[in-house]
């Protein structure tokens, strides 16, 4: 028996955590490079920031997608951890994840990545070599058979605004953020429609004399729990809507002006819809909007020593501090350009594998944004890798792949304009298990039973699903799913017995046999290619 393919993967964040276990499932030896001294990338918390690291958990960092929506597809949170997690817990729960499948060992701590060259006898092999140092600042190289990039986003992106430069107060990016202390009775700026610029506006708003946000071209504010505690998520990432955009558009629209009306605060222009359904998740901001301790203000074009001017005329004076929460860059300096895919124009297969390279041995994990959970899709591009590298996948023809990439980079266009790549998380992390094999084929889910068919379309898009079929199967994965939509995210009492809590999932056996049926006729027509507009889902 040969000697087992090895693959160096860089980072022992979710990525890289859940890259090396796919490594172990299929036969191959990871050796993951990590250049901090624990697991866990933005999850892992420390008091001052270290260089070289991309975002950060600030303070008071808490997820935005409940716990059963933001895990690995075989490995749901404890029972007894909150539906919403704060950076400690989500920690906490990645040693667990390590601590389950032993996968510390394959970790190499305080070592950083230089440089990723091809081998000398790339054109042959595929190879890689890797130089890095290690804590003792010994410069190394080593050979390895395949990469998996899972570095991030590293860079911190501000734009370009005239008058920047000559501005006389701080200026922060989101990176380096860590609460409100610094900001205590000043006039603080934060730019940005994401969910670290509402956090970061809403932490400082406590202490600052005045917390003003400029939106841009606006967002849509919407909380994490919807009526009777239901979350966001389980509404929002669903497969149904995936063919329903503009329908998924309005319900967001309406949840957000449910509790906020944006066009007459100013987080929208009420005259078209945002751009690409921008959104921003926080639960508090509303209040600090209502009394004051934040005010919208629109795009930002100039700044001076201390003002700031924005695209409607209006001049704020005696700005203090701006805060940046506008994104980040790939970075990625230690990969030669042709690994990335592109510069701007990014040609990677299922975001996954550079169509710029001649061999198959290199993946990049993560480097795109996503506006839902992203630990479920990186974890499905993470076991695509691993599979591809050990041969128990094959791609498909360069002339196909290439087909499929200039499919998502013409979306992408039309959408932004440009080549932002803000990809649809579910849409791409469907395209990729189909691709794996782990999506069901229309007799899976004859087999699986009608209740589960209908939620696999109709309800919350669980990880879990990815274990149900296809490689590397969990007899645990329907379990996880009945548990998550009765128990998962409810938040337990204490000393309250869990089987008094209600179940509030969706057993009505009537309606998921219903659907069922309506399934199978629209699956039928289809098949007889015939038009039936009426009854697709």
């Amino acid at each position: 028996m040969g000697s087992k393919r090895r693959v160096v993967i860089v980072g022992a964040g979710i990525s890289g955590l859940g890259a090396i276990k796919s490594c172990l499932e299929e036969g191959l030896e990871p050796v993951c490079l990590e250049q901090f001294d624990d697991i866990g990338g933005i999850w892992y918390y420390t008091e001052g920031y270290r260089e070289g690291q991309g975002a950060r958990a600030f303070d008071n960092l808490t997820t935005n997608s409940p716990k059963d929506l933001f895990c690995f597809s075989d490995f749901p949170y404890p029972e007894d951890y909150p539906p919403f997690l704060t950076h400690e817990l989500v920690h906490q729960y990645l040693n667990l994840y390590c601590k389950k499948f032993d996968l510390r060992k394959y970790i190499h701590f305080k070592t950083k990545v230089l440089h990723i060259r091809k081998s000398g006898d790339y054109d042959v092999t595929g190879k890689w070599e890797v130089e890095a140092t290690d804590a003792s600042k010994t410069v190394y190289r080593d050979v390895y058979d395949c990469v998996i990039v899972c570095s991030g986003f590293s860079d911190a992106r501000i734009p370009e605004v005239e008058g920047l430069q000559t501005f006389e107060g701080t200026v922060e990016h989101s990176k380096t953020f860590k609460n409100g202390t610094k900001y205590k009775d000043k006039r603080v700026l934060v730019v940005g429609t994401g969910n670290s610029a509402g956090d970061m506006a809403v932490t400082s708003s406590h202490v600052a004399k005045q917390v003003y946000l400029s939106v841009g071209k606006g967002t849509y504010i919407i909380p994490r729990l919807l009526e009777g505690g239901q979350p966001l998520g389980y509404v929002t990432q669903r497969r149904c809507n995936v063919r329903n955009k503009t329908a998924l558009s309005n319900v967001i629209c309406d949840i957000a002006n449910s509790r906020l009306d944006h066009t007459a605060a100013g987080v929208t222009t009420g005259v078209d819809k945002v751009p690409d359904l921008t959104m921003m998740i926080n639960d508090f901001i509303y209040q600090q909007i209502a009394c004051g301790r934040v005010k919208i203000a629109g795009k930002l074009m100039r700044v001076g020593k201390t003002e700031a001017e924005f695209e409607d005329g209006t001049v704020l004076k005696d700005i203090d501090t701006i805060l940046f929460a506008t994104g980040y860059s790939r970075g990625q300096s230690f990969l030669p350009d042709e690994a990335k895919g592109g510069k701007d124009k990014l040609y990677l297969y299922k975001m996954t594998f550079p169509l710029t390279l001649p061999h198959h041995s290199l993946a990049v994990i993560g480097s795109f944004q996503s506006a839902a959970t992203v630990l479920a899709l990186v974890e499905v591009q993470g076991r695509l890798a691993a599979r591809v590298f050990s041969g128990g996948h094959k791609l498909p023809p360069y002339h196909v792949m290439m087909e499929d990439v200039e499919r998502w980079n013409q979306n992408i266009l039309q959408s932004f304009g440009c080549y932002k790549y803000k990809i649809p998380n579910l849409k791409i992390r469907d395209e990729m298990a189909a691709e794996l094999g782990v999506a069901p084929t229309w007799w899976d889910l004859v087999k699986a039973g009608p209740r589960l068919a209908y939620l696999y379309y109709y309800g919350p898009a669980f990880p879990y699903y990815y274990r149900l079929w296809g490689p590397h199967p969990w007899g645990g994965a329907r379990d996880a799913i009945e548990a998550a939509l009765t128990e998962g995210y409810l938040s337990k009492p204490v000393g309250r017995n869990k089987h008094l809590l209600p179940n509030t999932g969706c057993s009505c056996a009537t309606v998921g046999l219903s659907c069922f049926v309506a399934m199978v006729i629209v699956a039928l027509w289809k098949y007889l290619g015939m038009n039936c507009w009426w009854l697709s889902f």
